[in-house]
């Protein structure tokens, strides 16, 4: 890991960074699956090594390639170097309060997971104990996480949006590039590769949030590859093909509707006399018995993360491809 931040530092060609940042992200996939955080593997395979990745590339596109050097450079560089060297020391002089690693003694494993792992399957019915726990037992995290996605895109949205009328008076403007001489969108084997590729993507996505239960997924690692899918869409035919299918207000509504589900699930159990998202009160309209109810309302609100992260990675890529002018991208 130190390897490859030392290289990313050193290379001049931001797209060369972009790329080690990419192999960054798949060594700690690597890792991860080692110690046996299959799903912590899963989301940095899907968004770390891809859709970040993309992501950058996508703002190296309307910016510049290459890093220009300015007046002041050195002491700028000197006092980010003091700030990281202080805040990794202060980091590391902490890591003698940490249990040994794999303590059996240690607070969380002597009271909190032992009761996961025995009650899991008796009180939700589902097999993948990393989903029982961000669904369920920390709900409310697990919706203030998606509502923090949710609040980003926005944001992203009212920082670079540009409208029609000033994206015509500043097309000239400094840092804008103009579009490339050859076009990879006119390849037909790009756009015949990728009419092969995205629905496999998507039926696997499907699978990954409707399967989360008993296999490593979920919501947010199927939302993301949902949302890849499109984003490959645009990239090998044309933003504006996308746009055509995906209108920027439906866009935007979808990325709400995610949240206002997982929501209005939590709100039905208030209704049905429970307490927020306490699934199993809703077993009178939901199949099954109490516990069955709650793996279904688990089901519902990974539904509703699902829709939140696909639309929100797919507008995020649009605004930073297109910069912020919705017209043309990558």
């Amino acid at each position: 890991m130190v390897l490859f931040a030392l290289i990313s530092l050193s290379i001049q060609n931001l797209m060369g960074a972009a790329i080690v940042f990419g192999a960054y992200s798949f060594m700690m996939c690597l890792i991860w699956a080692g110690m046996g955080a299959v799903d912590v593997a899963f989301t940095e395979a899907a968004v770390g090594a891809g859709v970040s990745t993309v992501f950058i590339v996508s703002t190296i596109y309307n910016t510049s390639a290459t890093m220009r050097s300015r007046p002041g450079g050195m002491a700028f560089k000197f006092f980010i170097g003091v700030v990281v060297t202080l805040a990794g020391a202060f980091l590391l002089s902490a890591l003698t309060d940490f249990p040994d690693w794999g303590d059996p003694n240690s607070p969380v494993n002597a009271t909190v997971v032992p009761y996961y792992i025995e009650n899991s399957i008796d009180d939700t019915h589902v097999p993948n104990l990393v989903t029982s726990v961000l669904a369920d037992y920390r709900g409310f995290d697990t919706l203030l996480e998606t509502t923090v996605v949710f609040i980003a895109c926005i944001a992203i949205y009212s920082i670079l949006r540009i409208e029609t009328a000033k994206s015509k008076t500043d097309e000239t403007e400094e840092g804008i590039t103009s579009p490339p001489s050859y076009d990879p969108s006119d390849s037909l084997i790009v756009r015949q590769a990728s009419r092969f590729m995205i629905p496999f993507m998507q039926l696997f996505a499907l699978y990954v949030i409707a399967h989360g239960h008993y296999s490593p997924g979920g919501g947010f690692q199927g939302g993301v590859i949902l949302g890849a899918s499109l984003i490959l869409l645009a990239i090998s035919f044309d933003l504006k093909f996308l746009l055509r299918h995906w209108r920027e207000k439906s866009l935007m509504l979808l990325v709400a509707s995610g949240v206002f589900l997982y929501a209005a699930v939590g709100l039905a159990c208030v209704f049905m006399g429970g307490n927020y998202l306490e699934y199993g009160i809703l077993d009178s309209i939901l199949p099954g018995d109490q516990a069955m109810a709650r793996s279904h309302g688990i089901l519902l609100v990974e539904i509703g993360v699902g829709i939140t992260v696909m639309f929100s990675m797919v507008a995020i890529h649009i605004n930073l491809a297109s910069n912020g002018r919705f017209d043309r991208g990558l």
